[in-house]
């Protein structure tokens, strides 16, 4: 559960947030709706726990994984899949454990990481990426494609991929329909 208790934010000297106090229980979904400047990207880098709050308390699960949809995309030379998967933190972390495994030829370590594998449904997860992003509107021919040959508004699409393909307990939308 997420709770605000007697919550302060601001943004210098200016308040976004004064007193406020709310739960939200897992499995909710909750719009924040405002102005433009009024700090629903500010409530959500809150969230992230990259600002702290002024006043009064903010309480997440310390264990909940949170993945966010970001405004903007880089122009990376990155295919599009792979973009995605790294939305998969948990995969991409067995991955490069299993890399420095074979490396050091530890067999033990080895079958430990691709149990690991298995039970996260990584063998499969290039499959499911490319489903999703399919369903996003995506060809075939794009997923192989750099992320910097997609305009804005592919690469809002690419970005909502990314954080779908996640397996989060929070799931963050800022302005998921802009582009």
């Amino acid at each position: 559960m997420i709770q605000f208790r007697n919550l302060t934010l601001a943004c210098g000297a200016r308040r976004l947030i004064e007193g406020a106090s709310l739960q939200i229980h897992p499995g909710w979904r909750v719009g924040l709706v405002g102005a433009n400047g009024s700090g629903k990207s500010s409530v959500f880098a809150l969230l992230r726990g990259e600002l702290h709050a002024d006043l009064g308390d903010c309480e997440i699960p310390a264990h909940w994984r949170i993945a966010s949809v970001a405004q903007e995309t880089p122009a990376l030379q990155q295919p599009a899949i792979d973009y995605v998967l790294d939305g998969d933190t948990e995969l991409r972390e067995i991955e490069a454990k299993l890399l420095e495994a074979e490396a050091r030829h530890d067999a033990h370590e080895l079958g430990e990481l691709h149990a690991q594998l298995d039970h996260i449904g990584g063998y499969g997860a290039r499959a499911r990426a490319a489903a999703l992003l399919k369903g996003l509107g995506f060809a075939d021919t794009d997923i192989e494609r750099a992320v910097a040959e997609f305009s804005g508004g592919w690469r809002m699409r690419l970005n909502l991929a990314k954080a779908l393909v996640s397996r989060c307990d929070l799931m963050l939308l800022d302005e998921p329909t802009n582009h």
